[in-house]
């Protein structure tokens, strides 16, 4: 009697060869974004940081700051360190990732700001991180 041969079923050597290495690149990647922060609400908290010079100006206490975010965030307060004076009000409270302009106004006496002098502005995040800005005083 003759014995037929089974067919074998199953996938080839080099089908999975191929398989396994998509894998091991897809695991790279993932744990790349991760460590690099690439997955934006995975990636922790946003980090503000001030981009160029900010500007108070002295006839009305009006402080234009450019900030940059790596995440969504909110501006909840401002004042200017070393005084008393908090924000009367903020546009452009919403910080996105990327560059974004935001206007403080503060209600500061006439003569209070000198033209030419560096402020700092503490501005308090919607996440609990506080983020210190410079702005220079101009008339």
């Amino acid at each position: 009697m003759f014995r037929t041969k089974k067919a074998k079923k199953g996938l080839s050597g080099a089908v999975t060869a191929l398989i396994l290495v998509i894998a091991s690149v897809i695991i790279a990647l993932v744990v790349v974004g991760f460590a690099f922060g690439l997955f934006g609400a995975f990636g922790g908290t946003p980090t503000v940081t001030q981009v160029g010079t900010g500007y108070i100006y002295t006839t009305n206490g009006t402080a234009v700051i450019t900030l940059h975010s790596t995440g969504t965030v909110t501006i909840v307060s401002a004042s200017i360190v070393g005084t008393s004076y908090s924000a009367a009000s903020i546009t452009g409270t919403s910080i996105t990732a990327g560059q974004n302009t935001v206007t403080i106004s503060f209600s500061v006496p006439s003569g209070y700001l000198q033209a030419g002098t560096p402020y700092t502005i503490s501005i308090a995040l919607s996440d609990g991180q506080t983020a210190q800005v410079s702005v220079q005083a101009i008339s």
